[in-house]
């Protein structure tokens, strides 16, 4: 991505200041990579965007990912069948596409602060390539657009859908244009705009309702129960600065939950998990102080995304073996554990973490271990 956008940047440069030892052969590159030719200033800002992505995609933005995603896709596109000095770039541009849809949950910050920054600057992308187009198909409109601030006016004119009618494109080329300008211009204007007014409202919401308004959830823990262990999960994991989803079967008072991002619904429903984002989640704690339920949450966590990892909290010991049937990937007993811990303390062996990691891991149940 940063390759691309230094090369139209550099051209965009050698064009503006009238051409200099390698204004050839950017130029050569530059018209296979645009076939479609719209002057410096579209290069530039065609650049500076592709620029402006490969910074988000490093920041790991999901917006920056969902316009990278857009921007090789219609690449591609333009470009089959490919012609043969295409096809390396062609090639280029796919192989990059299949990487980021492969890595696709590695890209799942949503601050207000990035998606802003990126829906201004591509809306601003597409703002100066509208101007740039008017200005070149200036003397297919009446009266002619001749100047840069006459072409800005009829751009932000059209792409707002006001429509004064003072200067109106009579030329094929330029109707063709307008249309292209107004389609695209309602689905960037709006995508900008929900980039960064959602995150805002949703965060009105929660503050009104409590904490239960609508969220989007990803790359956080779901924490299903309202038992004391359950508790104290969600404050050690916060102390650590990650984001927990608290299911509970029914509303609560209490001030803990106040303030918390909570969803309300039976935890065995898988539209409940669903809600919940279990299915984007880093974990899914089922801690409830019933080993049945318990374990429906970690079978439904396992339909939605089986390489999440997943802890079931054993209550009861009799329940064990039916509990590892729904292979979770960690049983946690408290009362063996407990024992465990008291028993090593007593003796004076040394506590260690490959002794708990020993201690909580399971594997699930298998025919041989129920015979």
């Amino acid at each position: 991505m940063a390759p691309l956008g230094l090369l139209f940047v550099a051209t965009a440069a050698e064009r503006a200041l009238g051409g200099g030892p390698m204004a050839g052969e950017l130029a050569e590159i530059e018209r296979n990579l645009n076939p479609v030719h719209h002057g410096p200033i579209l290069e530039f800002a065609l650049g500076i965007s592709l620029l402006a992505i490969s910074i988000g995609i490093a920041l790991r933005s999901r917006f920056a990912w969902l316009w990278a995603v857009t921007v090789l896709a219609v690449g591609l596109t333009l470009r089959v069948p490919p012609k043969a000095i295409d096809l390396p770039i062609a090639l280029y541009t796919g192989g990059m596409l299949c990487a980021l849809l492969l890595q696709r949950r590695h890209f799942a910050e949503r601050s207000v602060a990035t998606s802003g920054l990126f829906a201004a600057a591509v809306l601003l992308t597409f703002i100066t390539w509208a101007t740039a187009g008017t200005l070149r198909l200036g003397d297919q409109f009446e009266p002619p657009v001749e100047d840069l601030t006459t072409a800005l006016y009829f751009t932000i004119v059209a792409i707002s859908s006001v429509g004064f009618g003072d200067i109106v494109a009579r030329g094929l080329e330029a109707r063709l244009f307008v249309v292209l300008m107004i389609s695209l211009g309602i689905a960037v204007g709006a995508t900008a705009l929900s980039s960064i007014l959602m995150p805002l409202i949703s965060g009105r919401m929660r503050e009104v309702l409590g904490g239960r308004g609508f969220v989007e959830r990803s790359n956080h823990y779901v924490i299903v129960g309202k038992s004391p262990l359950a508790r104290n999960a969600t404050v050690e994991l916060e102390k650590r600065k990650q984001h927990v989803t608290l299911v509970l079967e029914e509303a609560s008072e209490e001030e803990f939950y106040r303030h918390r991002d909570v969803v309300i619904g039976d935890p065995t429903d898988l539209s409940v998990l669903r809600a919940a984002g279990a299915g984007e989640a880093k974990g899914v704690l089922a801690l409830s102080t019933n080993d049945g339920d318990n374990g429906f949450v970690v079978l439904g966590a396992n339909e939605l995304n089986a390489s999440i990892p997943t802890v079931a909290a054993l209550n009861d010991p009799s329940n064990e073996f039916r509990l590892k049937r729904a292979q979770p990937s960690m049983l946690l007993s408290l009362q063996a554990l407990g024992g465990e811990l008291l028993a090593m303390a007593l003796t004076g062996e040394r506590v260690d973490i490959e002794m708990l990691t020993g201690v909580l891991q399971v594997r699930g149940a298998t025919p041989e271990t129920a015979q």
